[in-house]
């Protein structure tokens, strides 16, 4: 049985890197008024193999708690998807009845405030929301280095902790969600990429196109 899962990963406290980005791109890039939401995950695409669907999602929860390149439990909330689940919905974190459609498992989903859900941020940046003359889009923005062996590393960590079941590809970096006031989903789109890729002192600063890339893995008009 072949499985595609999705860890994300995400501070229990206000994340200052996030904060640094937000003042930066307000005050300094000219994006005050158009940037109205800005949030940051650590993203992990694996591709397993096991011998039926549950144990093998549990044996890589099981791993994932017991390393920190992964998740420190005292610092750290996740979310371990199903490949295909729309986390800019906001999924609770439950068991589902059918697990490869709902989201499978959630660490201390129960003292989890709404800043640790991957729902659209509603709590900071707060004041960056206000009277809006546009449209809100929501991007997420999947940031990871252009060269495979900066990946493979965490595969290799995985496997020394699992038994029945083995990862086969892995997929690591970082999800920017940001969320910006446009005419259209296609303007937004390029404002987004405006922002994320860095070409010039005054214009991007998430990625650096020599030793990285990104593609949108989800888009989302907000009501």
């Amino acid at each position: 049985m072949k499985a595609k899962l999705e860890l994300w990963v995400g501070l229990k406290v206000i994340d200052l890197v996030t904060q640094t980005a937000w003042m930066t791109f307000t005050e300094k890039l000219n994006y005050e008024g158009i940037l109205r939401g800005l949030r940051r995950y650590s993203y992990f695409g694996i591709e397993v193999e096991g011998e039926e669907f549950e144990g093998t999602v549990e044996e890589i929860d099981r791993a994932i708690q017991l390393d920190s390149a992964f998740t420190n439990q005292n610092k750290h909330f996740y979310r371990l998807l199903a490949a295909g689940t729309d986390a800019l919905a906001g999924q609770d974190g439950r068991h589902g009845d059918d697990l490869s459609l709902s989201v499978l498992l959630a660490s201390d989903s129960s003292s989890l405030s709404s800043r640790g859900t991957l729902a659209i941020e509603r709590d900071y940046p707060a004041a960056g929301r206000g009277e809006r003359n546009g449209r809100l889009f929501s991007f997420d923005c999947l940031i990871r280095p252009s060269l495979r062996d900066r990946e493979l590393p965490y595969m290799e960590r995985l496997n020394g902790r699992l038994d029945g079941a083995k990862v086969t590809d892995i997929v690591a970096g970082e999800v920017w969600r940001i969320t910006v006031e446009g005419a259209d989903i296609e303007e937004a789109a390029n404002i987004v990429d405006g922002m994320v890729v860095t070409r010039s002192r005054r214009e991007g600063l998430l990625m650096n196109p020599h030793y990285q890339r990104y593609e949108v893995i989800a888009s989302k008009e907000l009501s």
